[in-house]
């Protein structure tokens, strides 16, 4: 769940899409469009539910970007990360 122009949603989105087949359905709910959910929401998108529970928001976001593993973890798809270089 997201809306428009909230970049942390676009960022999610983008990464939730990059996991391609790992992924087999992805919806994206725009909560400007329900009050219900803006209200409850509003604060903590971009929001991943799977069967109906949250299992990714907002604060589980870093700005080194270990959230993409754990949203990987979460989705079930492994990603394989390049040694680093020293």
């Amino acid at each position: 769940m997201g809306k428009p122009g909230c970049h942390l949603c676009e960022a999610v989105e983008t990464e939730v899409r990059s996991l391609g087949a790992a992924v087999s359905r992805l919806i994206v709910v725009n909560i400007d469009t329900d009050r219900v959910l803006y209200d409850k929401y509003q604060l903590r998108i971009p929001i991943i539910t799977v069967g109906g529970k949250v299992v990714f928001e907002a604060s589980m976001m870093d700005p080194e970007g270990e959230w993409k593993d754990r949203l990987s973890q979460l989705l079930g798809h492994t990603r394989h990360r390049l040694p680093s270089a020293t």
